[in-house]
């Protein structure tokens, strides 16, 4: 429990350190608004943080995304890893892609909502890394389908699958990652770090990239296991291939290739 708290305290610390390093003072605000009415009234702004320049949405969180304290343990663990290309699977702004693509690495989103996939390729060209970084406006899955995700104006992140249509509903393309390997020129002798956070499509996206993840040798997966479960994915995964396992943070587990 102390462990948790400090831990906290920490990460709240150093959002407010990179909002004010960088002189959001605005989005501070916006951020101690949210903790308190759990409703988002950001306009919409471009926000430089310590990952990158970004355009961001009107009444949405993508003020916290671009925050280098967001998922700080997993940014930790990317900056441990010897890799050379970077799959963002549910990309949402790209941050991850573009903070990357800045230190030189090759990445690849993939983001099948149109409102986010815009404003990816928008922030791409905003930090000057079209050489570093390719976007690609569909999702991952274990098939080539169509599918309605419904979408949440506040949180994009957490935009996710729904079995009908509605008002609040997009139509979207799902392809499986086997059908895309040569398009999107991926070799066996590459290092590869993959992150999965698809609000639980994550075990339908591996048995869809099931001969990539067979053949590929040098894999390491980060996935939010949060609506799938942890242990789902991990049998999923052991009937690949053979991976190790180990805890990133609260809600994403990490798979490194044996």
């Amino acid at each position: 429990m102390l462990k948790r708290i400090l831990n906290r305290v920490e990460v709240y610390s150093l959002y407010c350190w990179e909002y004010m390093r960088y002189g959001e003072w605005g989005s501070l605000k916006n951020a101690v608004g949210y903790m308190i009415n759990r409703k988002s009234a950001a306009p919409a702004k471009r926000i430089r943080t310590s990952m990158g320049v970004f355009d961001t949405r009107p009444r949405s969180l993508d003020f916290q995304y671009i925050n280098y304290a967001y998922e700080i343990d997993i940014k930790r663990f990317i900056e441990k890893e010897d890799f050379e290309i970077f799959l963002d699977i549910g990309a949402c702004l790209g941050e991850y892609c573009i903070w990357l693509g800045k230190k030189g690495k090759k990445c690849i989103a993939f983001e099948p909502v149109s409102a986010s996939y815009e404003m990816i390729r928008k922030n791409i060209a905003l930090n000057g890394v079209e050489q570093n970084v390719k976007a690609y406006n569909y999702g991952l899955g274990k098939a080539h389908s169509t599918e309605y995700f419904e979408l949440d104006e506040t949180n994009p992140g957490s935009n996710r699958r729904v079995d009908a249509a509605s008002s609040k509903t997009e139509r979207i393309e799902i392809n499986a990652l086997d059908d895309k390997i040569s398009e999107l020129g991926l070799r066996p002798d590459q290092k590869i770090l993959i992150k999965i956070d698809i609000e639980g499509m994550e075990l339908d996206m591996l048995r869809g990239a099931s001969n990539f993840l067979r053949t590929f040798p040098h894999l390491v997966l980060i996935i939010e296991e949060k609506f799938s479960g942890e242990s789902n994915i991990r049998k999923g995964l052991s009937e690949i291939a053979d991976f190790e396992y180990g805890k990133i943070d609260e809600y994403n587990i990490y798979a490194r290739k044996k």
